[in-house]
């Protein structure tokens, strides 16, 4: 049976401390203690639970209810992070804006949550549409703490977009309690000590970055913001902060590993995800004395789902190893009978962590969550030793540097070009990102159109990390019987035109 297990069910939710508490205790219990640090400054317990307050009660103050959602602009600042908790502690659901989208991607988000308000924290700040109330940092009023709010573990902590198979964002709903249990499960795999300072050059918009801000604040140790995701400001914060933790994709490591191994040192752990983790990285990272922690992560499931302990992880390159505790990680063949071992089929979740639903998408939803679990959509097989292998991440997915591409989106934007007819977008092998996004298109009769005239075109409406790299000309794109593309044989055209 493909079945990979963590323990038993989680106590009842209703005994733990309210997440708008979880802050105020470490405040409590540790005021002096570094909660938020970056380059220019760190931010105590204390200074971060009083800075909180006051932006919660700014926030009830200018009308923001109960379960509401608010829209936030968050760059890698520690204002950001006030804010993640301030609209917890205001009652309200946190919606998290990629700051690498367009103008038009952004507005659209923010119109289907309905958000009335958006937080800007840093800039350049977005466009943004007409009737949204802006509410900037540092520009708060004289509110009383008093008024903030107290959430229930249950309740929605943030609505979380991830790419859809429809061309369109779906936004993940997640819970505290969906969080909650990400960290304990995770502090349970991976270990938690009290001087532990963990790095995250992850973004808020991510739910990497968003766990990591919780599990910083549950286990009371020290979250470090990165400067930037450049490989020189990561060493130089690895070194100067002494973290102990770090959260990164495989071309970071990589790139680390190439500028400043030394500076790695010092982290008792990396925690690898994003993709799979190759041999030869693994053999480099071992050589170089960093023990590293491939893990395998959804938004559905606030982030780490299963990791794979270090000293397995040179020995089976490539595994995620096993379901973190408290959840359950099965392995299905087509026919929803459990996979034999070895053997690919889709990987099915459940436990704690997974998430709510897509908000106002119950289509989605209902394809997600069947049978008590979620149906991820990814291939991957357990093997003998009941450590998961993700093979496919996603129907069609395409991870470059850790973000993921979902080819429906940009062939929408590619085929709104009037010299298009047809557009497949597949990701092509490449040895610093993972995959490169490239597209096989079919011209109308009549018209012309060059390769730099349509990537010209797609770069107005896409982000730039899913910009077709690469494009191809085809008379015709491959079909099956049924008449689907054959994504594979596209992909295949597509590294011929490049031999």
């Amino acid at each position: 049976m493909s079945d990979v297990s963590g323990t038993a069910n989680p106590p009842a939710l209703e005994d733990l401390a309210q997440p708008a508490h979880w802050l105020a205790e470490q405040a409590r219990q540790r005021p002096d203690a570094p909660a938020v640090i970056t380059r220019d400054a760190t931010l105590t317990y204390a200074a971060l639970e009083a800075r909180v307050a006051v932006w919660a009660a700014e926030l009830a103050g200018r009308g923001v209810m109960p379960g509401e959602p608010v829209a936030a602009w968050l760059p890698l600042t520690i204002e950001s992070v006030v804010i993640v908790h301030a609209v917890a502690r205001a009652g309200a659901v946190l919606v998290p804006l990629n700051t690498r989208l367009t103008t038009d991607e952004i507005a659209w988000q923010i119109r289907h949550v309905g958000a009335r308000f958006v937080i800007i924290a840093g800039e350049p700040a977005p466009v943004l549409p007409d009737g949204v109330a802006v509410v900037k940092a540092g520009a708060r009023s004289d509110f009383s703490p008093a008024s903030s709010l107290l959430p229930l573990p249950s309740s929605l902590q943030a609505i979380v977009f991830t790419s859809g198979t429809s061309g369109r964002p779906r936004g993940a709903l997640l819970s505290f309690a969906n969080h909650f249990w990400s960290a304990m499960a995770s502090a349970l795999r991976i270990g938690t000590l009290p001087g532990d300072r963990w790095l995250c050059p992850l973004p808020l918009y991510h739910v990497g970055g968003l766990a990591i801000v919780w599990r910083s604040c549950l286990y009371g140790t020290a979250l470090v913001l990165a400067t930037s995701s450049r490989v020189e400001d990561l060493a130089q914060d690895l070194r100067d902060q002494a973290a102990t933790l770090v959260s990164l994709v495989p071309t970071q490591l990589q790139r680390l590993l190439d500028h400043d191994a030394e500076a790695l040192h010092g982290v008792r752990l990396v925690l690898l995800g994003g993709a799979a983790a190759t041999p030869e990285l693994m053999a480099r990272a071992q050589a170089a004395g960093v023990r590293v922690a491939p893990t395998y992560g959804l938004t559905e499931t606030a982030s780490q789902i299963a990791t794979q302990r270090p000293e397995d992880a040179l020995r089976k390159p490539g595994s995620v190893g096993k379901a973190l505790p408290w959840s359950r990680i099965r392995v299905l063949a087509e026919d929803g009978t459990e996979a034999p071992i070895g053997t690919p089929g889709e990987i099915v979740i459940a436990g704690p962590t997974v998430f709510r639903g897509y908000w106002r998408d119950s289509a989605a939803t209902a394809a997600a969550l069947r049978d008590d679990a979620l149906h991820t959509g990814d291939i991957g097989y357990v093997d003998a030793e009941g450590d998961l292998w993700v093979l496919q991440r996603r129907t069609d997915l395409i991870v470059s540097g850790g973000e993921n591409v979902y080819p429906a989106e940009v062939e929408a934007v590619l085929a709104a070009h009037p010299a298009v007819s047809m557009a497949c977008v597949v990701g092509l092998p490449d040895p610093e990102w993972g995959q490169r996004v490239a597209a096989a298109v079919v011209v109308r009769a009549g018209a012309t159109l060059t390769e730099t005239e349509l990537i010209d075109f797609a770069r107005s409406s896409l982000a730039g990390y899913k910009q077709p790299r690469r494009v191809r000309f085809l008379e015709a794109l491959p079909m099956t019987a049924s008449g689907k593309v054959l994504r594979r044989a596209v992909a295949e055209l597509v590294l011929a035109g490049d031999a």
